[in-house]
């Protein structure tokens, strides 16, 4: 475990873990949003709530039967194993709330990484005093 996930608990992995999801979600999105004129394109996603749940729970690792084979992220597996196409055009309105309402959820994992980081520098800080 990392030294920052030993004082705050894994809160700064579990919000990497959320960036990184919303960003792969943005970019589906956005996917979406560029076919909305292509015949025949289904919209696609994903739950953010069920991939970010495997993936802390880490149900999203496969077996290694030889150490030879490459281990694979735990995120990307499970964000391939949710992922879900709907076979319906795009609705822009749609796409667009979910484009906002998914930037908000970033910024918002985005500044709680930044005050657990700001947290931890002022003790650094304080403690060279």
């Amino acid at each position: 475990m990392p030294i920052p996930n030993k004082f705050f608990g894994g809160v700064i992995s579990q919000a990497h873990t959320a960036l990184n999801l919303r960003m792969e979600k943005q970019g589906l999105i956005q996917s979406n949003i560029a076919n909305i004129e292509t015949p025949g394109y289904k919209v696609q996603d994903f739950s953010f709530e069920t991939v970010m749940g495997k993936a802390i729970q880490n149900k999203g690792e496969l077996a290694r039967t030889n150490p030879k084979h490459l281990q694979l992220d735990p995120l990307d597996v499970s964000a391939s194993t949710q992922f879900t196409s709907e076979d319906r055009p795009v609705d822009l309105d749609e796409e667009m709330l979910k484009l906002s309402e998914n930037q908000l959820m970033y910024q918002i994992a985005a500044k709680i990484m930044a005050k657990k980081l700001e947290g931890l520098k002022a003790a650094i800080d304080e403690g060279g005093k």
